[in-house]
């Protein structure tokens, strides 16, 4: 198995893996992700999105060529102030590993480059918004509750 950054080869893979793991929100959460959604369009539209200018860097996990586990992470700049040792925060979404790669280790390697990579980064810390089924595997990698953090919804999804 490879961890490593995205790359621009990778696109199609990761949008249709984004697909399934939409395709196992609506069943695990019964949520209505996909209900009327075409999927080329999406597939095209995703792979717009990781063309154009976003902040996203894309780490995966990959086994003979095919993407097994995707978790995208956003470093967000902090303003200078004096005596400041980090310099950012990172938030990390849309983490998710093929069925068939689960409870394998595959997720904790990955999150495990990446918490590497964003210290090398400066990062101050790593935020998370998990689901209710994977707040445990999150606290068994080093992630906790302890801090609060308000949120003022601006529109519903």
């Amino acid at each position: 198995m490879d961890i490593r950054l995205g790359e621009k080869k990778d696109y199609l893979q990761l949008a249709e893996l984004k697909w399934l793991h939409m395709e196992d929100d609506d069943i695990t959460y019964n949520e209505d992700n996909l209900k009327g959604i075409n999927k080329e369009k999406f597939i095209s539209d995703f792979i717009s999105f990781l063309e154009g200018d976003n902040n996203y860097k894309i780490f995966v996990a990959e086994e003979d060529d095919v993407i097994i586990s995707a978790m995208y992470l956003c470093i967000i700049p902090k303003l200078p102030k004096a005596n400041r040792n980090s310099e950012s925060i990172a938030y990390l979404t849309s983490v998710y590993t093929r069925k068939d790669y689960r409870n394998k280790n595959v997720g904790t390697k990955l999150i495990t480059y990446i918490k590497e990579y964003a210290c090398d980064k400066k990062c101050e810390l790593l935020f998370v918004w998990p689901s209710e089924k994977s707040v445990k595997w999150y606290c068994r990698n080093g992630f906790s509750s302890k801090n609060e953090i308000l949120e003022c919804v601006l529109r519903e999804e």
